[in-house]
């Protein structure tokens, strides 16, 4: 969806970041979920990509809201703290 774009220091600065495999089962899950036409996989290849491909609105908004509730649901699904990593410190060493 047109989020990569050839800036002038070659995106050294803005790398693209692709969604994880699980933001993108749980999207395509969710999708699966809500009534109507569903998106067809050119779609989704153009919504998790950073080709500047056109998407009809319709797919769009319904990719958009189905990714809203995933990563909803994920981030809810996610432990509450945070592991915290061992506590840097400094040894004495003879030489």
């Amino acid at each position: 969806m047109c989020c990569f774009y050839e800036y002038e220091d070659g995106n050294k600065y803005r790398p693209f970041v692709p969604a994880s495999h699980a933001v993108r089962a749980r999207t395509r899950a969710e999708e699966a979920r809500m009534p109507g036409e569903k998106v067809p996989e050119a779609a989704w290849e153009a919504f998790f990509s950073p080709a500047c491909t056109a998407i009809p609105w319709a797919h769009f908004e319904r990719m958009f809201r189905a990714r809203q509730k995933a990563v909803g649901l994920l981030a809810m699904q996610a432990p509450a703290r945070r592991p915290v990593r061992a506590a840097m410190g400094f040894r004495a060493v003879e030489a």
